[in-house]
């Protein structure tokens, strides 16, 4: 029994092969198939690369190629005009000149344009930086550009940079010294450098010269350190930031320390703001010496469509002096829509200070919206000012003879005068005074504008009398 069991047991064991492949057997073949299969992936990697390689400096090629011509065909006309695009198109490199011209439309005087000869050279080999590296040269050309190239000595501005991966264009810039000799008369530019960005829309520009001289004729003038600085969101419309700077500046009379201009321009909506700083950290001038001189300046709310089609009109019939009556009306339209839309305009901060005292100041001008279809400055207009001064800057008989108009107010170390207007009321130093005279000036300009706005003769119209606050005679 014990056999025939061992027999039937041997009988109903199932064949290895039905338990799946032996694993000896398995192991054998997989090794060469994941060898040829990795293999088979690192060339197509390998010729995908290869075509990468390829296409990626062709289509930087073709790139370059169109946006020159695109550039070209937008500058065919106009004062700023591209001429003699030559460009030797390559696989891995291209090269090519044009000349860039600049012709004044609105001179009088016919005059030959001013003529840029620029040379670049452009890699399409693909680098960590982008697709495209680039060097280029620019030189005046013709005889517009001699005295240029007289002061360039035979240099040229001169730059390199790249094409990003996100299509912004970086530039470095040098300028070689700059010298000039002509009838007792010199001038010497230090070796300067610059720094430019293009990215759509928006641009940055950065331009440094350490020093610049210039002498002669019994003048003398030095500057260090100037700076200038453009951060522009909108290179079309002006929407950024502008900035000149200047360390120092002397002259046979005056000495200048920190010196600096900028601007701001933004929108929001359908209005435009702009804010204009001028500062001076320090000013000597015939024995006096003044310090943390500022002024700002600001404009708020403008028509942001109607200032760029005046803007716009003005520039293509240079100021007007060529306008067609087409143009003449869509400039009223233009500046009565401005003007029907309110705005401000003002001065908030005004300062200085010396040795002799202080001078602080503010005005502020609101042109408010109209209700209707009429601009009328008179019911529109609203204006308030103060300025201060202190320490000895007012002589003490023009201090005396400021305190008895009334119109002053005294303060413990100097003088303080403002003012107020709005809705035909006049105050000045907090004190009510008679409008008329304002009121009657507003109203012969509203006459004057009408007549303008409406193209008629400009004759005003008779005015009633306006209607103002009872006056308050100053005290003494």
């Amino acid at each position: 029994m014990n056999s025939d069991s061992t027999s039937d047991t041997t009988q109903r064991e199932p064949p290895s092969e039905a338990l799946g492949p032996h694993p000896s057997r398995s192991a054998q073949p997989k090794g060469p198939r994941m060898l040829a299969g990795m293999g088979a992936l690192l060339l197509a990697l390998v010729v995908l690369g290869a075509l990468a390689g390829l296409a990626l400096p062709w289509y930087s090629a073709r790139t370059l190629a169109a946006e020159l011509q695109s550039l070209a065909a937008a500058h065919a006309d106009g004062a700023l005009r591209i001429r003699n695009l030559a460009h030797q198109e390559g696989w891995f490199s291209s090269r090519g000149a044009m000349d860039v011209e600049w012709l004044n439309q609105c001179s009088e005087d016919a005059a030959d344009p001013v003529v840029v000869r620029v040379d670049y050279a452009a890699s399409h080999v693909p680098g960590l930086r982008g697709l495209t590296r680039f060097e280029w040269s620019a030189a005046p050309a013709g005889a517009p550009g001699a005295p240029w190239q007289e002061m360039l000595r035979g240099g040229k501005l001169s730059g390199q940079g790249h094409v990003s991966f996100a299509g912004t264009l970086v530039s470095d810039m040098q300028l070689p010294e700059l010298g000039l000799l002509a009838r007792g008369e010199s001038l010497q530019v230090a070796p300067s450098q610059g720094h430019l960005e293009i990215s759509g829309r928006a641009l940055r520009f950065d331009w440094v010269f350490d020093r610049m001289v210039a002498r002669g004729n019994g003048r003398a003038l030095e500057a260090k350190q100037i700076s200038l600085h453009l951060d522009l969101t909108d290179r079309a419309l002006g929407m950024g930031a502008v900035t000149l700077g200047l360390e120092s500046l002397s002259t046979e009379t005056v000495a200048l320390q920190g010196l600096r201009l900028s601007s701001h321009t933004s929108q929001s909506y359908d209005r435009l703001d702009s804010k204009f700083t001028q500062s001076v950290r320090s000013l000597q001038f015939q024995g006096r010496s003044l310090n943390d001189l500022a002024l700002v300046a600001e404009i708020k709310g403008l028509h942001t469509a109607s200032l760029v089609a005046i803007s716009r009109i003005v520039g293509e019939t240079c100021a007007m002096r060529n306008a067609t009556l087409g143009e003449q009306q869509q400039l009223r339209a233009a500046v009565k829509k401005l003007l029907l839309s309110g705005l401000s305009a003002g001065i908030p901060i005004l300062k200085g200070g010396g040795m002799e005292g202080s001078l602080e100041g503010d005005l502020l001008l609101t042109l408010a919206p109209s209700p209707g279809d009429d601009v009328l400055l008179a019911t529109q207009l609203s204006s308030s000012g103060n300025i201060t001064a202190k320490g000895r800057l007012m002589p003490p008989d023009q201090r005396e003879y400021a305190l008895s108009t009334g119109l002053v107010r005294e303060l413990p170390d100097g003088v303080q005068a403002s003012f107020d207007y709005g809705a035909g009321v006049l105050k000045v130093s907090g004190k009510t005074m008679d409008g008329a005279m304002v009121q009657l000036g507003l109203q012969k300009f509203d006459a004057w504008l009408k007549a303008f706005l409406s193209d008629q003769a400009e004759d005003a119209p008779v005015e009633e009398p306006p209607l103002v606050a009872p006056a308050e005679a100053p005290r003494s």
